[in-house]
């Protein structure tokens, strides 16, 4: 086996290899370039090959880089937003841990795996001695029949969302820039009202547009009430598999039990078009003991809780002491 790294890749072509091992959202050019939010990030888009040349593997990195020498040959940080996808299963952990020897000799000391979309997490990450974050994630399988779906949700889930129908309810998939504004600024309310301060907001809204929704990766999904907007979700796609990015919500959002009713919508939507899971996304043990409120809304959708830690590990112990120096000299510069 063999492994290739490329900075630039062809879209359509990356996305053909991520479609034939197997791959998601996570894995895509469009992710691949939305993450890469900062001058010192670069995309790295790896494949396994094999002695033929044949892709049988595949998997997306984000390198961050110090500006600052040495930090910037011996400093670097990487991460991971899935386990990569490899078309045999046998070939994931050492394909990891090819990954991990060429990160070596491009100066990364730190590797962190988020693990989203990712089942393996635990027996992957453990196996390659990872520190582990406990977090779960909330599968619904969406080949059954409608009514079998709605029969797994918790009644009281099912009652709220026919309580929003009767309340005139209405949730709509939408790809424009006023959509996503509209999301980005019942984002930011929500997490205000938590005492969380978000900035670059305009440009957010931008980057969700141009390098998400247009490359048909992502789809902004509205509830409103009259056509008021009281809430919003960002859920990201590919391959039949969709995932719970973000959302936000007016302080009528939960007053209409909007939230619930524009995931309602957004399964038999893209049940309709086919897809064979929705993801709605992780909750960490942090989240599960502080905002209970959370995995218990998750959980209602009938959905399958599937444990998936994320993780770190040090892959340099010169480099771990060289960044501690970097920090402490940028304390020292701070004060």
């Amino acid at each position: 086996m063999k492994v290739t790294i490329s900075k630039d890749v062809s879209a359509d072509k990356w996305d053909e290899q991520v479609t034939l091992c197997g791959g998601n959202y996570f894995h895509t050019y469009a992710y691949a370039v939305y993450e890469a939010n900062k001058s010192n990030i670069t995309p790295l888009f790896i494949a396994l090959l094999t002695a033929n040349g044949d892709v049988s593997g595949i998997a997306v990195i984000h390198l961050e880089t110090p500006k600052q020498w040495p930090f910037s040959k011996y400093c670097k940080k990487a991460s991971f937003g899935a386990l990569p996808e490899t078309i045999n299963t046998d070939d994931l952990l050492p394909f990891m841990r090819l990954i991990e020897d060429e990160l070596v000799t491009l100066g990364v000391f730190s590797v962190f795996n988020h693990a989203y979309e990712s089942r393996e997490s635990t027996n992957i990450l453990t196996a390659l001695g990872y520190t582990l974050n406990e977090r779960s994630e909330f599968y619904i399988s969406l080949e059954a029949i409608e009514e079998e779906i709605w029969s797994k949700l918790k009644g009281s889930r099912r009652n709220k969302i026919r309580k929003a129908e009767k309340q005139g309810v209405e949730s709509n998939f939408g790809c424009t820039i006023e959509d996503i504004a509209t999301l980005k600024s019942m984002q930011e309310s929500a997490l205000a009202r938590k005492g969380v301060t978000v900035s670059n907001n305009n440009e957010v809204v931008m980057r969700i547009k141009d390098r998400l929704v247009d490359l048909d990766r992502a789809v902004v999904v509205t509830s409103n009430v009259e056509s008021e907007a009281i809430n919003a979700g960002l859920f990201g796609y590919y391959n039949n598999k969709a995932y719970y990015i973000i959302s936000g919500s007016t302080v009528d959002g939960n007053k209409f039990s909007g939230p619930a009713h524009m995931i309602w919508h957004t399964i038999q939507r893209f049940k309709e078009m086919g897809f064979k899971t929705i993801n709605l996304g992780g909750v960490s043990e942090e989240e599960s003991q502080n905002q209970a409120g959370l995995f218990s809304f998750k959980k209602d959708f009938g959905a399958e809780i599937v444990n998936q830690p994320s993780g770190q590990k040090t892959l340099s112990s010169v480099g771990s002491l060289l960044n501690k120096a970097k920090e402490l000299v940028a304390s020292f510069k701070g004060r």
